[in-house]
């Protein structure tokens, strides 16, 4: 979770960088043009979108198995094959490959190092987040405290105070404002004539309406949260700046020129006085010197946006906004697609134990899923177990029902994948994908799986395209009665879960049947379907040590297992809900990792 944290701080950083950037090269033409006011609140768009992680989803085309992967499965299997006939026996043998433990190859040494270098990055930025969050904290504290400390309170007229409370302190040489939920409003303890009290009010009255604490604040959030990113720094620097220019602009609107005249005069007065460094998190009218000549050529310069201006300002802002968030959606799912299809495992490696979980879907346009099983190869004591999970299994998300059918998403198998190992919490390792089609051909080239089929299966539903008839009896399935003996559910008196058990035996016989070397002959057109209708990001490397491992089980002791459970019928949806004790224990027994 935390990793996932990091990512996505990482893609939002980068992103509101990018804007950043590009604000900071436009600034002489949007200052130009919509004023210092815009400048302002458009670095608000820039916090946005570093705070804001979201995905955004494009339409695209179900990604096969990667090149790579795929040419890898075929060398081996030649290989595998040429080794068999070599040897003449009746199991898959597999070529020489490096025995040593995972983590020991070459591969995964590398491998480890880059996760431990990612690890690191991820730990190193938590404690620089919490140090420079403790380290703010700790200090606008010490501020208030002594503030409260060396200071008394006051009346002024044109004050609230229930609202705002006023104190005069000699702790400062200039007025601000600070705190978001209990305002003060600081005055230094020095003698100030009527008008220039008239013109602080107005001042920091105007930071208060606008709450440009609480811009600050968040700002600070943001520098907080991305402290390793300089233009974290850069756009804090440019809130400040901004605020107080935008602040005057906002004073004098309503001003003569006389009342400018004096109110510029108010802010020299202050500032020939300031010797203090700016504070944390407050409003200080005279803060900064240096700022002190752009303001007043803004305050001299000042003219009335036009309503089309700032109707096309506001547009251009939130043309930005949504583009901005559009391009850090679209880049974290491309990372997070990325995440999931790269050869690499789900949840932890293990040396001695392999967690597969194989999704079948239909051909529909939205890949629904139709069949889950998970497969778990034990290297220890040379033992295959089946864990097949009902597809109307209950999963309750954010208070909502849903069947695990369901959470299968234009063929991204993430959120099933989540379901599983978060909601379920049985472990996986990998996971493939493979369509009906594939399922299908994939038989046929093995030259048909015989079956005792154990009843008539009559069943027709044209919304899937799905029209099945099957006599009962022993006879030889190719693909398309294969894959009707896996989908049909309408004739069992216990509904899903007696499909899951024929499920379960028909895998059974497939492996049975068909684990022996002669069908390598067929290795090409395997191939083919493979890298045309399965997805997986079960590496090559790992598939060639789990089916050197898989030679040593007993193919007639495979274990098949059904998600514990009881079929309940809720709100007219029928749903398989699981029983959380015995799923833990079952766990435990076959499917943990090890």
């Amino acid at each position: 979770m935390l990793l996932q944290i990091f990512k996505a701080i990482l893609i939002t950083s980068t992103v509101g960088s990018v804007l950043a950037a590009l604000l900071l090269l436009l600034k002489p033409i949007t200052k130009r043009c919509f004023g210092s006011t815009w400048q302002y609140y458009a670095w608000t768009i820039v916090l946005i979108v570093m705070m804001l992680p979201v995905t955004i989803r494009l339409p695209q085309a179900a990604t096969n198995i990667a090149p790579d992967v795929s040419l890898n499965m075929q060398q081996t299997f030649t290989d595998a094959t040429v080794q068999t006939e070599s040897e003449n026996v009746q199991q898959i043998p597999i070529p020489a490959v490096d025995t040593k433990p995972l983590g020991q190859s070459t591969v995964n040494v590398l491998k480890d190092i880059s996760f431990g270098i990612t690890d690191m990055m991820c730990y190193a930025w938590l404690v620089g987040l919490m140090l420079m969050l403790g380290i703010n904290l700790i200090r606008y504290l010490i501020f208030l405290l002594a503030i409260r400390k060396n200071s008394v309170i006051i009346s002024c007229p044109g004050i609230d105070a229930d609202k705002i409370i006023t104190r005069k302190t000699s702790m400062i040489d200039a007025p601000l404002m600070v705190g978001i939920f209990s305002p003060l409003l600081l005055l230094p303890d020095i003698e100030m004539s009527e008008e220039n009290l008239n013109y602080i009010l107005l001042h920091e009255l105007t930071h208060y309406r606008r709450h440009d604490l609480w811009y600050k604040w968040f700002a600070m959030l943001v520098n907080t949260v991305h402290w390793f990113n300089p233009f974290a720094y850069i756009v804090s620097r440019q809130i400040d700046q901004e605020c107080e220019i935008s602040c005057d602009l906002s004073v004098v609107a309503n001003l003569d020129e006389n009342e400018q005249k004096g109110y510029m005069n108010t802010i020299l007065t202050l500032v020939s006085r300031t010797g203090t460094t700016t504070k944390l998190f407050t409003t200080a009218m005279a803060s900064n010197k240096n700022q002190i000549k752009r303001r007043f050529t803004m305050i001299k310069n000042a003219t009335k946006k036009s309503k089309i201006t700032i109707l096309f300002s506001v547009i251009t802002a939130c043309i930005i906004l949504g583009a901005s968030v559009f391009a850090s959606g679209v880049l974290s799912d491309k990372t997070q697609s990325q995440d999931l299809h790269k050869p690499q495992e789900i949840e932890s490696v293990t040396e001695n134990q392999t967690n597969i979980l194989l999704i079948g879907v239909d051909g529909s346009e939205q890949m629904r899923t139709d069949t889950l099983m998970l497969l778990s190869l034990n290297k220890t004591n040379n033992s295959l177990a089946v864990l097949s999970i009902p597809r109307n299994t209950l999963i309750t998300s954010d208070k909502q029902d849903n069947k695990i059918s369901n959470l299968m998403t234009d063929g991204d198998a993430q959120k099933i994948i989540d379901a599983v190992t978060n909601h379920l919490e049985i472990p996986v390792n990998y996971y493939a994908r493979i369509n009906f089609e594939g399922f299908r051909n994939i038989i046929d080239i093995l030259g048909g799986v015989e079956f005792n089929v154990p009843v008539d299966m009559l069943y027709d539903d044209p919304a899937q395209n799905l029209y099945i008839s099957l006599k009962k009896g022993l006879q030889i399935l190719d693909g398309e009665k294969a894959e009707h003996l896996v989908r049909y559910r309408a004739g069992y008196p216990e509904g899903d879960i007696a499909r899951v058990r024929m499920q379960q035996n028909f895998i059974t016989e497939l492996i049975k049947q068909k684990f022996d070397t002669k069908y390598f002959a067929e290795i090409s057109g395997l191939y083919n379907e493979l890298s045309k209708n399965v997805v997986t990001n079960y590496p090559s490397v790992k598939i060639a040590e789990d089916m050197k491992a898989l030679n040593k089980i007993n193919i007639n002791e495979i274990e098949t297992f059904i998600l514990p459970g009881t079929t309940e019928l809720r709100q007219t949806t029928l749903y398989f809900v699981v029983n959380d004790a015995e799923l833990k224990n079952l766990i435990e027994q076959k499917f943990a990792l090890k």
